[in-house]
């Protein structure tokens, strides 16, 4: 009797705690409609628009896409490509939570696009992240790493905290789908920690579920379903319905391999609920199959049913336009980013080339000065006029170095015109070098030191007393 009423005074605070969540979140929503409609014709409705589709996400996904895309339109209303970039991205976000991952692709590959330009390194960070999100739930997770990993560089580089705990248990979720369950542990614990020490409620309810995920391939049940219980207690709290159909398919399948099929119906028909409130084609695909499984034999009616749920839902994710069109979009990317690594080592070439080329520059005037230090001092005239020539060699050298790029751009690398240009060059440059190199032996010649001329002493003549 107890028990039933301390289960019943905690349903009853949950659900006054989610009434009050909800009551919350309309005041904020309804508080950013009011400023939206006050800048809806100046770049602060931009950002304003993005946070309206953010908050609205979770309950009403069509509503988020039609803020997005009107955010996107002002910004480029004004030619705000920051602004432009993150409605593009929220776009994405958008779509990939309702499983249109070749529309989610192409929006987020252009928003990173659009971020590289204006070199928004936090926007960079979040487009790379996004993105390896899409390609893990395409299960391709190799190709998903490449870009968490490239998102945690970032990360680490902007001493993001928060975006970091995302990323590791993103890093997490693709190792344990890929069975490597100590490498996925690890990241998901450093991802926890995180969490924790930043107090991001928002993203721990994930983190707790793939711990789940991670202890049920262990094979510790008990331990997976307290991460599960935790976890939907916090995307309760959050309003996530995507978390919660997430958690309820899990706890289905658990319960489902250790033979509690009431408990697994059970669990599933909840992920299902979750998963249509939240417009979640991956959730409705996954809790209809295990449906499917639980009524064959059972129900051919309710069999069949489920079925047709999954396969729609597999044929909204994953039908072959889609396929398609997503591989061309990775194609065209992954040709993208080999570009950007060119150019970047191209741009490395040319910094130690100009670097050279100023150290060359600082270096000629300073021989210059050694050369005139050494005229004035007793070192051998030789060896004076040996440096003074190899000086004005390296300097007609080093005009012949400097302007050698713009003769191949004038002559477009042909080399009859490269040639011709060449020489004619040389035939100002050469007579000029003579008429120095003979100037300066010259001025050498007269600067030449005293002690470099011998001199004898007279010996004064003895007159002979006798003469």
């Amino acid at each position: 009797m107890q028990n039933h009423m301390i289960k019943g005074m905690a349903c009853v605070c949950l659900l006054i705690s989610v009434a009050a969540l909800a009551y919350a979140q309309k005041n904020k929503t309804d508080s950013l409609r009011l400023l939206v409609a006050k800048h809806q014709n100046d770049t602060a409705g931009v950002e304003l628009l993005r946070k309206l589709s953010l908050q609205v996400q979770a309950s009403r996904p069509d509503s988020a896409l039609i803020y997005a895309q009107q955010g996107m339109d002002l910004a480029r209303k004004f030619s705000f490509k920051k602004g432009e970039a993150d409605c593009m991205n929220r776009l994405g976000v958008v779509l990939w939570k309702n499983g249109k991952y070749d529309r989610a692709l192409l929006f987020l590959i252009n928003s990173l696009k659009l971020r590289e330009e204006i070199n928004d390194r936090l926007g960079i960070l979040k487009s790379l992240s996004d993105i390896g999100i899409v390609y893990s739930d395409q299960q391709d997770n190799v190709k998903a790493l490449s870009y968490h990993f490239k998102a945690k560089a970032v990360a680490e580089e902007l001493h993001e905290k928060r975006r970091l705990g995302i990323i590791l248990s993103n890093i997490g979720n693709c190792y344990i789908k890929l069975n490597k369950v100590d490498s996925a542990l690890s990241y998901e614990m450093q991802a926890y920690a995180i969490q924790q020490n930043v107090k991001d409620m928002a993203t721990l309810p994930n983190t707790l579920s793939i711990l789940g995920d991670i202890n049920y391939k262990m094979g510790h049940s008990a331990l997976a379903l307290d991460y599960y219980r935790i976890s939907v207690g916090y995307a309760i709290k959050n309003n996530d319905q995507s978390s919660l159909a997430d958690n309820y398919n899990s706890m289905a399948q658990l319960y489902k391999q250790t033979g509690a099929a009431d408990s697994s119906i059970y669990y599933a028909t909840r992920a299902m609920n979750a998963a249509k409130e939240a417009m979640y084609p991956e959730g409705i695909y996954h809790a209809s199959n295990l449906l499917t499984d639980m009524y064959r034999g059972k129900s051919e009616h309710l069999e069949l049913l489920y079925l047709k749920t999954a396969l729609a839902a597999k044929d909204s994710m994953f039908n072959a336009e889609k396929i398609k069109q997503i591989q061309t979009l990775s194609f065209n990317e992954a040709a993208r980013q080999e570009e950007i690594a060119e150019e970047k080592h191209r741009e490395e070439e040319k910094r130690i080339v100009d670097l050279q080329l100023i150290a060359i520059a600082i270096f000629i005037p300073f021989f210059f000065l050694v050369v005139l230090l050494l005229s004035r001092s007793r070192t051998h005239r030789k060896v004076v006029e040996f440096m003074s020539v190899l000086s004005l060699l390296l300097v007609f050298e080093f005009i012949t170095l400097f302007i050698h790029p713009f003769v191949q751009r004038i002559s477009n690398h042909l080399p009859v015109l490269e040639l011709i240009i060449l020489v004619g060059l040389a035939s100002v440059l050469v007579p000029f070098h003579h008429r120095l190199t003979h100037w300066m032996r010259e001025r050498l010649a007269h600067a030449a030191p005293a002690h470099h001329t011998k001199t004898r002493k007279t010996q004064p003549k003895i007159q002979n007393k006798n003469t």
